[in-house]
C-alpha cells in the first residue's frame, strides 16, 4: 500500500460489494454507498487481493441479474430492452459485447510481408 492517508477500506466490504451488486448495481454505485470515489475502489482491488476476488464475484452476480432481467423482458414483453442491452454490454461485456476482433496475418499465421512496387 502507498503511503499517505489511512485507508477507508474495511474487510467487511468484501461481502458488502457482492451483496450490493447482486441487484444489478455498478462498482461506482458501491463506491458511493461507502463514501469513496470509484478510483478508490480500483486502488483497493490492487491493494487487497481478497477484495479484488470479491469484486469479480460481485460482477458475476451483477451480470446474472441483468441476464435474468433480459430473459424476463423477452418472455413477458415488459420492461426497457434498451436499458437491458446497455446493462448487459457494460456489466457482462465478456459475454455480451458487440465488438468483433479480426487479425490479418501472412502465410502460416506469420507476419505480413510488405513489398513496395514502383
Amino acid at each position: 500500500m502507498a503511503g499517505g492517508r489511512p485507508t477507508k477500506y474495511k474487510p467487511e466490504y468484501c461481502q458488502a460489494v457482492i451483496e450490493h451488486m447482486k441487484e444489478g448495481a455498478s462498482l461506482t454505485s458501491f463506491a458511493a454507498s461507502v463514501g469513496v470515489a470509484r478510483s478508490t475502489i480500483n486502488q483497493w482491488m490492487e491493494d487487497y487481493p481478497e477484495f479484488s476476488e470479491s469484486v469479480k464475484v460481485a460482477k458475476a452476480h451483477c451480470a446474472a441479474w441483468w441476464e435474468a432481467l433480459g430473459r424476463n423482458n423477452a418472455i413477458t414483453g415488459d420492461g426497457n430492452a434498451t436499458l437491458v442491452i446497455f446493462g448487459l454490454k457494460n456489466m457482462g461485456r465478456e459475454d455480451w459485447r458487440d465488438k468483433q476482433e479480426q487479425e490479418i496475418t501472412g502465410n502460416g499465421g506469420g507476419p505480413l510481408q510488405i513489398t513496395w512496387q514502383k
